[in-house]
């Protein structure tokens, strides 16, 4: 490629039309997005320096790990830290994968906050997950504590009782065959790997207790 350098062609790539190959002195220079020709204005006959040339490998780039990211949030939400290690995994630089993050959180797409709001609602209303074992999965997820904190202390007490009581009654009621000292302490075991803490427990087999009529 010469000194001076002219895009000479953009030209639809013919088995994918969202992407355009970019001819530089009559020669193949690289193959981009359709929309990163419409934000960087490129058009035939412009003159284009090396270092606009790498800007729009860049833009590229950052085009690409757009639409990874894009993937993984159709299928759920995710926190900033799993986009950032999912596209680090797949061999973008930091420096790209930073860009994104931050087009994405200017569009809403990620946010922390609401990611564990939602985290919690869903662990705790759905699966029946205390507190404890939900702070652990977001601080696996990469949330910050002050995130994950303020998510959680929305949570009342008899939100969380309510979820461990319904819990205990199904797990207690699948265990009729087993010896109550036995059966208690499996409760106890299932209750604490679920997330809850002596104080939830102790309550729920309380009030399991004054639930089972004697014999």
């Amino acid at each position: 490629m010469g000194h001076e350098q002219r895009i000479t062609a953009i030209e639809v790539q013919e088995k994918r039309g969202n992407r355009r190959s970019i001819f530089i002195n009559g020669k193949f220079a690289l193959g981009v997005d359709e929309n990163v020709i419409a934000d960087l204005h490129l058009k035939v006959g412009q003159m284009i320096s090396e270092d606009e040339l790498q800007r729009v490998v860049r833009a590229e780039l950052v085009t690409k790990a757009r639409e990874r990211a894009l993937l993984l949030l159709d299928y759920r939400a995710r926190s900033r830290a799993e986009i950032s290690e999912r596209l680090m995994r797949a061999g973008f630089e930091a420096d790209i994968i930073e860009e994104l993050l931050k087009r994405l959180e200017n569009a809403g797409l990620i946010n922390d906050e609401q990611f564990s709001r939602a985290w919690v609602n869903h662990r705790l209303t759905g699966k029946g997950m205390g507190k404890t074992r939900i702070r652990w999965e977001l601080k696996r997820k990469g949330v910050s504590n002050e995130a994950a904190e303020e998510a959680l202390s929305a949570v009342d007490e008899e939100t969380e009782h309510q979820s461990a009581l319904e819990l205990a009654r199904r797990r207690w009621a699948s265990t009729a065959s087993v010896e109550e000292p036995v059966r208690r302490r499996r409760l106890i075991a299932y209750l604490q790997r679920q997330g809850y803490d002596w104080g939830v427990i102790s309550t729920i087999l309380n009030e399991l207790n004054t639930e089972v009529e004697p014999e």
